[in-house]
């Protein structure tokens, strides 16, 4: 969609973003496009720090120059249904991730009891696919396509689902959360060690910051 990757570049610009957010938030809601209503309002007070400017539209310029299916994606948003986020740092901040490779996205989701791992992929279901790809806030990480199986990469996402949840980044490798999960996929997908993933995902994504 043209429009939303034009309202992406604009989203992070202070006060800017936040007035094109809210007049985009009522037109989609009253066209019963709710998804996309509820992404225009999400609001983190980390972008009032002009400093994050310069990465935040470096970011959108490259993502509305490539195809959500194709690549290796972070896609993050709020919790719940509430509309303000609070960014820290990448893989510590108050978001939900998922990632997305090459048209299927794998999430993290379940509670402290069970962890259950989401896989929609666009070929075999493109309506829920679509509906995810609305829900999220997408920042590429790799343009080329993987060369990993999705065979391989679903059997691997899987694999985290004897995983403990644990709430915050733990050293220990039974245990995850969605934005580890999404690192540790990344790495599987790109075919880099979890350290190599995890310090491009710092290059790429902004801090509190800049």
């Amino acid at each position: 969609m043209v429009e939303r990757r034009i309202f992406n570049v604009y989203k992070r610009i202070p006060l800017v973003g936040i007035a094109y957010g809210a007049a985009r938030g009522v037109a989609y809601g009253l066209a019963g496009d709710f998804d996309e209503a509820k992404y225009s309002l999400e609001m983190d007070p980390a972008d009032l720090n002009p400093l994050r400017m310069p990465r935040n539209i470096m970011n959108g310029l490259v993502d509305a120059s490539h195809s959500l299916d194709k690549g290796i994606w972070i896609g993050k948003r709020t919790l719940g249904d509430q509309p303000f986020g609070l960014t820290f740092s990448p893989g510590a901040d108050g978001y939900h991730w998922c990632i997305q490779i090459d048209g299927v996205i794998y999430e993290l989701g379940g509670s402290k009891r069970q962890v259950e791992i989401h896989i929609i992929s666009k070929n075999e279901n493109p309506e829920q696919y679509n509906s995810y790809c609305k829900r999220f806030s997408w920042t590429m990480l790799q343009g080329k396509s993987s060369s990993v199986s999705e065979t391989t990469l679903y059997r691997y996402a899987k694999s985290f689902e004897s995983s403990e949840y644990h709430v915050m980044m733990s050293a220990s490798g039974d245990k995850v959360n969605c934005q580890t999960f999404a690192s540790d996929m990344f790495a599987k997908g790109a075919c880099i060690t979890t350290r190599q993933a995890r310090a491009r995902i710092l290059a790429v994504l902004p801090n509190i910051l800049f």
